[in-house]
This record gives structure tokens, sequence and C-alpha cells, in this order.
């Protein structure tokens, strides 16, 4: 037979065959569905063999049914072998082709079809086969088992062709789309004008013995598994497109291996890695740098640097860091490297290790500034009044006062009395963390409590105490992730006046979980917060205590500690507990109309002088976040109705470190004289 390209169609081969005086022991054609048949029960000894120069049949199927199957044999068949369909066998019915037998299957209109899987398809002994469709499919579905790939030989030209195992013979494949599904153990594989595609890269590696040639021809490694493509020689008979895979957690990428480097003919041709599939993307990695090689000295491979080509830039998130993967040629290797900037930088890093340091400062450290407020809000609705109003209880059993012309002068003054209050709040802010993400924080929660009577004591001062409790929610998100904290705190507090002069002391104790969710699922970690404060101030009147005008100076420390936990990628968190000092100096105006009607203004600046988390993610020391300085400033207005009856609304804007704005109101029930 002779093997040409149609002059007309470059993608089809055409096969000529010539001959005469053909046999094939009891053959029977069915007519009903024009299938020609061999049955066991007529083979004789040498039935099912190929007799005479040139055999060829035509049908729709040819059903080999027996022990031998079909045997092509060059010395009795001294030309060769066309069969015009498609075949298939029962057990052990393979197609046999030896002594210098030469047999085409031609599959015409249709897909020819030979073996069954796990049994033998062809076997070869100084035989040839061409396997010609070029419209249709060729599945061998059995194995191919030759004895010497210099002398056995399978041609396939096809739209697409899936093999299975084949041993010790010579594979042709043009225009082809050829996939290999199975194991090939001492082939020589050429691809010519072809699409090799690797169903898994062990069936061309194998034991290492298999020859390859590539010849304009693309191969597919893609599998989801990076190998070492090992072969007894590698030849470029021109540029290759290839496809492969780069595992970020083995470190390394689909490549060809040789045992020595005169085992690879480059032949000064390029292989362009035109599609890479990146798998374990999320791999723990922490190194400043990785170098995943495609071809190096170390593969036998040398020749190829510097011809090596791959459009190739991606960034990549490891659990702790962020990496940036670019193809690189240098002296030592063709390859894929990861890089990153450095441990302090935290651009560095992958956002959703950053989830237990921010929950630490909103839902922990801010939470707790909070709480500070809601306890010396008592002390604030009290300063709000003119001394006269302050005093006026003190001397109501001394004499009988008459109310001067101010808004509201009353003997009885139930500020003075046991209460109980009630106090909700809501925040909204954007905080740019120092060496850490921009963070949008929404914090939501309500306080309550119980004031005892008002004391007096010796030498002018008064006091008066209070326990109270309160519920604290927060959601925070961040470059993709989500937290949202839920807990609680219990705490007391006392103030004391003295004239214009007073002062505040409060200490509490807190609980919250955080529920984060990241790129890796969800992860939930406690945490526990307590600390103190104190709050000063002085009372300036003016206009006979129209105007007020309030320095004040608050100070606290609070402690917030992140219990250790493994996270939702499977690293280890471990943490320092937060030791925070904060000072806020303010000052507030405040007015006293008709009616008990309190309008005030107030501007107060925040100092996180000591606020840095000191988190470890596995070995890795995170960047020590903290909140900037900040600004706030806003309005409010409280008044009185009748004598047991207190309430406010103020509004907030914060800006510089932390940016928002907030809400808070406040109702006080005096319980009684």
């Amino acid at each position: 037979y002779t093997l040409s390209q149609d002059p007309n169609d470059s993608s089809r081969l055409i096969v000529k065959l010539t001959g005469k005086n053909v046999e094939l022991g009891d053959a029977a054609k069915d007519e009903t569905t024009a299938n020609y048949i061999v049955t066991e029960d007529k083979l004789t000894k040498d039935a099912g063999t190929v007799k005479g120069d040139v055999f060829e049949i035509t049908g729709k199927d040819i059903n080999v049914n027996g022990h031998k199957g079909l045997v092509v044999d060059g010395k009795k068949n001294k030309d060769s072998t066309s069969l015009k369909t498609s075949i298939y066998g029962a057990k052990d019915s393979n197609l046999t082709v030896k002594n210098d037998g030469k047999l085409v299957v031609t599959g015409e209109n249709k897909d020819i079809t030979i073996g069954k899987k796990n049994e033998k398809a062809i076997t070869l002994d100084k035989g040839q086969v061409v396997l010609y469709s070029p419209k249709n499919s060729i599945n061998v579905n059995g194995s191919i088992q030759g004895k010497d790939p210099e002398k056995d030989f399978i041609g396939i030209a096809a739209q697409k062709a899936n093999l299975n195992d084949v041993k010790n013979t010579k594979i042709q494949a043009k225009n082809t789309n050829l996939n290999l599904k199975g194991t090939f153990d001492n082939t020589d594989l050429l691809a010519e004008n072809t699409v090799l595609n690797v169903k898994k890269d062990s069936y061309l590696a194998s034991n290492g013995n298999n020859k390859l040639t590539l010849d304009n021809a693309a191969i597919n490694f893609q599998n989801n598994k990076a190998s070492d493509i090992k072969l007894a020689k590698l030849t470029l008979k021109s540029d290759v497109n290839a496809k492969i895979d780069v595992d970020l957690d083995a470190l390394k990428s689909d490549k060809f291996v040789l045992k020595n480097s005169k085992d690879f003919e480059s032949n000064s041709f390029a292989i362009n890695l035109k599609e890479i599939n990146v798998i374990n993307e999320n791999a723990p990695l922490s190194d400043e740098k990785y170098e995943i090689p495609f071809a190096s000295k170390k593969y036998n491979t040398d020749s190829l640097i510097g011809s090596v080509n791959a459009n190739f830039k991606k960034e990549f998130m490891s659990p702790i860091f962020k990496y940036e993967m670019q193809f690189e040629n240098n002296k030592d290797m063709a390859g894929f490297v990861l890089s990153r900037g450095s441990s302090g930088d935290t651009s560095s890093y992958n956002p959703a290790i950053f989830a237990a340091p921010v929950a630490a400062q909103f839902g922990g450290y801010l939470s707790q500034l909070n709480s500070y407020d809601q306890a010396f809000n008592n002390l604030d609705m009290k300063m709000l009044m003119t001394r006269e109003e302050r005093q006026a209880y003190k001397m109501a059993n001394l004499y009988a006062s008459e109310a001067r012309p101010l808004t509201y002068s009353p003997v009885y003054l139930p500020e003075r009395e046991k209460a109980g209050w009630f106090r909700p709040y809501t925040a909204f802010d954007k905080v740019r963390l120092s060496h850490g993400p921009k963070v949008r924080n929404i914090m939501y929660g309500s306080f309550f409590g119980y004031d005892t009577d008002m004391y007096e004591s010796a030498n002018g001062w008064d006091s008066q105490y209070s326990i109270y409790f309160g519920y604290n929610g927060s959601h925070q998100k961040y470059s993709g992730n989500s937290i949202y904290q839920n807990g609680g705190s219990m705490g007391a507090s006392g103030i004391w006046y003295k004239g214009d002069f007073f002062t505040g002391l409060t200490a509490n104790i807190g609980a919250n979980v955080a529920d984060a969710n990241t790129m890796y699922g969800s992860e939930d970690f406690p945490m526990l917060m307590t600390g103190i404060a104190s709050k000063t101030g002085y009372n300036w009147e003016l206009a006979r205590g129209k105007f007020i005008i309030q320095p004040s100076y608050l100070m606290s420390y609070s402690f917030v500690n992140t219990f250790d936990y493994t996270n939702a990628a499977g690293v280890k968190i471990n943490s320092d507990p937060l030791h925070a000092i904060n000072i806020t100096p303010g000052i507030k105006f405040i007015g006293n109309l008709k009616h008990g009607w309190q309008p005030y203004a107030g501007v107060q600046m925040v100092w996180n002088i000591m606020d840095k988390t000191h988190f470890k993610a596995q070995n890795v020391d995170l960047p020590e976040m903290s909140v900037k300085p900040y600004i706030q400033y806003g309005v409010g207005v409280q008044k009185r109705w009748g004598e047991r009856f207190t309430g406010f609304f103020e509004t907030n804007v914060r800006n510089a470190g932390r940016n928002g704005i907030a809400f808070n109101a406040g109702f006080r029930w005096t319980l009684g004289k």
C-alpha cells in the first residue's frame, strides 16, 4: 500500500491498494445487517487468516469471533489487506499482523473501533497496520502488543484517535487529535500535525523508555497533576505548543526529563507554553522566592533554556502570603518564579490572614472605647446642668429657694436619685489600619444599667455609683473578607462631684465571638476584653449658666485577648494580648434653654498611644496593626420631662484615622425619691 496526501485536501491522506486472489476462511455475509461474520464453529486451522496477494472486504461491520481472530500473515498475503469497515471481536479475537504482513483499516464514513478494554486489540510481530478514518474517529479499546518498535508499526490518521495500552511498537500519528488513555511502554511515538493529549502523565512517562518526536505538533499535559515526563529520547522537528500543569504545593511543573543530554535533540526549536493550569493555588508557601523549573541542566534539557516561551504572569494567594508568579529564562533554568514582598509589607499578605487582628481592633478594642463612653454618659448627663441646679437639691432642706429666671431650676433634681437607664448606639466607620487593610466597620448594640442615689460626703464632695450591662455587635468588611462579632460586657462606675469639678472611674469585662468568612470558609474564634478608664473635667459657666464651656480628659487602658485557634486554611493563629492605652482630651459647649432643652456641641481628639496587635500565623509574625489618631466632633440635645424622665440624642462625625458617623441615644427613669 502507499500512503499519500490528498492534493485537494491537505488534511486527508489517501491509501492505494493493489492485488488479487483473495481468501478469508469461511466468511459469511449477513444480508440483513450487511455484516461479515466469522464464527468459531466454522473456523479451521487456518480459518480467519487472510490468504492471497490483496484482501479487501467492504461491509457494515466485521464481527471476528474466535480464539484466533483475524490474522494477516505476510507469508500468505504478500501485499496488503484492506478492511473498509469497523471491526469488533469477542474475547481474544484480536487482529494479528505478522511476518511482514500489512493491514489497512479504512473507516470511510464511519468510526473505526477495534477490540475491547482489558483485552488485546492488535498483536504485531513484524507487522504494519494503518488505521485511516480522516473524517471520523479511531478507537483502539484494547491493547496494542508488538515485539520491536523498529519492526512493528501502527499508522494513524483520523479526526480523533483514542489509544489504550501500547507496547514495543512504533506509532505514527498524522493530522490527528490523539488521546493517550493507557500506558505506553518501549514505544516510539511520532506526532506530525497532531495534537497529543495525555490523560495521565504516567501513560507517556511509563518506565522512561519511550521515544517522542514532535513535528509541527502540540502536546497537552493538562490533567491536574504536574509530573516528570521521563523519556528515552525527545526530538523536536519544529516549534512545539504545549499545555502544562504547575503544582504550587509540590513546587513542580510538567516537564520532560531525559537520562542524558544527548537524548534530547532540540534542533534549535522552541517550546511555547501556550496554556498553564495552576493547581493547588492555595499551597502553604511562606518563603520570599520559589523557582519551578521547566527546563534545566538537571533534567538534561539545558539546550532549551532561552528557547522556552510563556506569556504568563499571575497573582496567587497562599494561606499567609500573596505571591506573583511569572515565567523567566535565566542562565540556570527556564521556568516559573514565585516571589512576594517583605514580611513588613501589608500588601505582601493574603488579606484572609488578618481576620483575627482586624477583629481584635474593632470588636475588641474599639468596642472597649465605646463602653467607656457609655459608662460616662451618666456623668455627662448631670454635668450639662448649671451649678445652681446641682446645688438646689442640697439646699432644699435648709431654706426655700425661689427659682431664678433660668430655663429650669426646681428644688427636686431627679439626677440625684436612684434610676434605671437604657442607651442604644450605632456607628459606621471606614478605618485604614496602620500596617493593615482598609476596613468598613458597623458597630451596634445597647447598654442598660442602674444608678444609686447621690451620696454626700465631707468637704463638699458628692458621689454616685452605677452598674451596667451591654450587648455589642459589629460587622467588618475588608478585601473580600467579612467578620461578624457578637458579645457582651458588664461593668461598674463611680462619679464624684465638687462644685464645677467632676471625675469618674469605670472598669468592665466582656467577651465576644467572631465569625469570619474568608476565601477558605468560615472560622470562629473568641475574645476576652477588660479595661479601666477615668474621665475628668470642669464646667466654666457664662451668662449665669446659660452657656457652659466644659473641657475634659479621658484616659483608658484596655486588655484584649484573642484565643489561639486554627483558621479555615489550616493555619495556626497565635496572639499575644493587646495592651492599649488611649487618651482623649475634648471640649464641650453647652446651652441651657427654656423648657428644659439643653443643646450641646463638642470635639475630641483621640490618641491610641499603645494599641498594636501581636499575631503569628504558624511561625510568621504578622504586621502590627493599630488605629491611627482621629478627631471626632458632633452635636446633641438633652431634655428633661417632668420629675422622672430625661433623654438625649447625639451624633458624632469622625475624621483622620477613623472616618464615619456615630449615633447615640439615652433614656433615664428615676425610680423614686
